[in-house]
């Protein structure tokens, strides 16, 4: 329920009313939908600026300025991007996790039946890519076969800050569809990083890694909800995983699936502890004071804010409380650091670079072309129903939104050509060239629908 702040407090000072007009818009950046694409967008653009212009020097020293603790005669440190790639990525797929468990247990991916269609979209939306990149390798005659994964995701924050911006021509099933096509193909991605991406496994750091994971898990179902357990134990599981070959971003995943998800009360309890707080607060209210004054209104204040938690989940509150930071810090410090790439001087150039062709065809082609085809045969077969809002030239918009791999797509191409910086180079053009052209196409199809829906 929204709190209308200015009916409460119409005698509020100038200075106030005046700060008050700065700082909402600015909040309602923050919370708004298309926040985090912007910032990601943002960022992008400062990279490739910094890359390409005087700054480049700069920002090499930027990306591998070491950061790191020196204690004793040892010492830990890595450089910036490192950091980052390895570190704080690592809490985008905590996230990640959390919300994919909370779409499994209570969300779009619930029940099978309602849900078939956007998997059968995602599942579109990963082969043909993936093929495509393959087929366009193989033209080509390119030898940069293990790049095929990096075509197979989407970025959520990108695809739905936009697609928020078109407003009302945007049906409402498509918002629906592609955040759970964009969940399924985050599961995807995630077990091809896993699976394909992962080499030199230890066996006794992976033991180690299985025995935390065991205890998070009994921790959850003894009832343990604290936030500094989970905190301390991931922050093991994931040293134990980044040491065990296997990439330290299936720690934060794995991670978040022993995140408790019953709350401590029900919802009964709840709602009787709230009007028995409610109805002490307004007995020892006085009018003429505020809460500054009156001690006992700010412990029942406070008793109210642990009375909410025990009626919330920790699944829950946990990813409302991550998505502002991450989206808003972690992810565009990721593009800052990982999107400057030095941009070809010449035409000729560009056409003899087999990875870049195959990353934007694989996005821009291969992505709409497998979710239409996917859909509209699980439709035709009966195994899905086609929204009544949406027409098929929806399906193609979307599929072209879909196309939009930013975020996962660089991380995967870091894995899949680690250490050869020319090749990661090239893959990362095709990407942003590729993602930049699917969400030009897909505004350019839902443009033209014939009225706001």
């Amino acid at each position: 329920m929204k709190i209308n702040i200015k009916e409460q407090n119409r005698e509020r000072m100038p200075l106030e009313q005046q700060f008050e007009k700065v700082i909402s818009p600015l909040q309602a950046f923050i919370h708004s939908q298309s926040s985090a694409g912007f910032l990601l967008l943002f960022a992008t653009a400062i990279a490739l600026f910094l890359a390409n212009s005087s700054w480049h020097e700069h920002y090499v020293w930027l990306t591998n300025f070491n950061i790191g603790f020196i204690w004793g005669d040892n010492q830990l440190y890595h450089s910036a991007v490192d950091w980052v790639n390895e570190g704080l990525i690592v809490l985008f797929f905590f996230l990640l996790g959390l919300e994919i468990k909370f779409q499994v247990l209570a969300g779009e991916l619930k029940d099978a039946k309602s849900s078939i269609l956007a998997i059968s979209m995602a599942l579109g939306g990963m082969v043909v890519p993936a093929l495509t990149y393959l087929m366009v390798m193989s033209v080509l005659g390119g030898s940069d076969w293990q790049g095929w994964g990096i075509v197979m995701a989407t970025d959520t924050a990108f695809a739905l800050g936009l697609l928020v911006l078109l407003g009302a021509r945007v049906p409402k099933s498509v918002l629906v569809l592609i955040t759970a096509l964009a969940i399924v193909d985050d599961i995807g991605a995630v077990l091809v990083i896993g699976l394909f991406y992962t080499d030199n496994v230890s066996l006794l750091y992976l033991g180690y890694g299985a025995i935390v994971l065991a205890v998070m898990f009994i921790a959850n179902l003894v009832g343990i909800r604290a936030v500094w357990f989970y905190l301390f134990s991931g922050l093991v599981l994931w040293w134990f995983v980044s040491h065990s070959g296997v990439h330290a971003t299936t720690a934060g995943i794995l991670a978040a699936l022993t995140v408790p998800t019953k709350p401590l009360a029900d919802t009964n309890w709840f709602a009787h502890s709230m009007e028995r707080l409610i109805a002490r607060f307004k007995r020892i209210d006085h009018h003429d004071k505020t809460i500054l004054d009156q001690q006992k209104q700010h412990e029942l204040a406070e008793a109210a804010e642990v009375i909410a938690k025990s009626a919330t989940t920790p699944v829950q509150r946990w990813q409302s409380k991550l998505h502002s930071p991450i989206s808003l810090l972690v992810l565009p410090l990721f593009a800052l650091l990982n999107a400057g790439i030095v941009l070809p001087e010449s035409s000729a150039e560009i056409m003899s670079m087999p990875v870049f062709w195959s990353c934007l065809l694989g996005l821009l082609i291969g992505k709409p072309l497998g979710i239409v085809l996917f859909s509209s045969l699980f439709i035709k077969l009966g195994w899905a129903e086609k929204p009544i809002d949406m027409q098929w030239r929806d399906f193609a918009a979307l599929g072209c939104f879909a196309g939009i791999g930013f975020t996962m797509s660089l991380f995967i191409t870091n894995l899949a050509f680690i250490g050869d910086i020319a090749t990661i180079e090239k893959a990362k053009l095709g990407i942003i060239c590729g993602s930049l052209l699917s969400a030009v196409l897909g505004f350019i199809l839902f443009s033209k629908s014939e009225k706001p829906r």
